[in-house]
């Protein structure tokens, strides 16, 4: 557990007998409406499964899903695991690499993109969810601006992924090494709504230690829930395959 993580030290226990006022300051990101709202008669764009899940790959730090975020929902029907949720994280790369042995690679910052922390294990976004390609380590993240990409994350990584182009995509992967698979591979629900994510997750959610759990509930995606495209960053290329409106500027799963 990290000390610092002020939050979760208060709320594992402990005795004081005076009163604590406790001050932080931080900034997570925006917030933006992104669902097309419809009208019919009874119509309710956002239903929901029974039940949720466990997030089984929240992020390593404080960091935010936004609405409209994409999840993989598996109701645990299938084994012993139980239900899990799996956020489908993404970054826009801001500046063409410049090498094929590059090292560093400049994302996208803007407040309203996911953040990347180290160790996270990211690859360039296959064009299905079949696809696979060469996954790296994310070795250090700084938050800087760059003279022509502006407000960026500077990400360090274990091995290069070639000389990749600006507004390329990137996602994370089950693990580093050649001809690996994205963590998620079967999108089919949505986050509803913004949250922030204030507490240092447990390494592995499965197990007891200290550490946070996030537990919740996606909306599932059917055919009354529709995403403006204008309102959201570049989807990746295989998730964007997979849009069934025939509406120029709505996405649909």
């Amino acid at each position: 557990m990290n000390k610092d993580d002020f939050y979760l030290n208060h709320a594992l226990g402990g005795f004081y007998s005076g009163r604590t006022l406790i001050q932080a300051s931080g900034k997570i990101g925006g917030h933006r409406s992104v669902f097309v709202n419809i009208v019919g008669n009874g119509k309710n764009a956002l239903t929901y499964p029974t039940f949720g899940g466990i997030l089984v790959n929240p992020f390593k730090g404080r960091a935010k899903i936004y609405a409209g975020d994409v999840f993989e929902f598996d109701p645990g029907l299938e084994g012993n695991n139980g239900a899990t949720v799996k956020i489908l994280k993404y970054y826009e790369v801001a500046k063409t690499a410049g090498s094929d042995t590059a090292k560093t690679i400049l994302l996208k910052r803007d407040g309203y993109r996911h953040i990347p922390f180290v160790g996270d294990v990211i690859m360039v976004a296959p064009n299905t969810f079949e696809g696979t390609g060469t996954a790296v380590t994310i070795t250090a993240v700084e938050s800087t601006t760059d003279t022509t990409a502006g407000d960026v994350w500077k990400v360090t990584v274990s091995a290069t992924l070639g000389n990749v182009a600006a507004n390329t995509i990137l996602v994370e992967a089950v693990e580093a090494g050649s001809e690996k698979k994205p963590v998620v591979t079967n999108p089919n629900t949505y986050a509803d709504m913004d949250m922030d994510f204030f507490y240092e997750p447990k390494a592995n959610p499965a197990n007891e230690e200290d550490g946070a759990s996030y537990l919740l509930t996606p909306a599932l995606a059917n055919e009354d829930t529709i995403l403006n495209l204008k309102k959201v960053n570049t989807l990746p290329p295989a998730l964007l395959a997979l849009n069934k409106s025939r509406i120029k500027g709505w996405f649909n799963l």
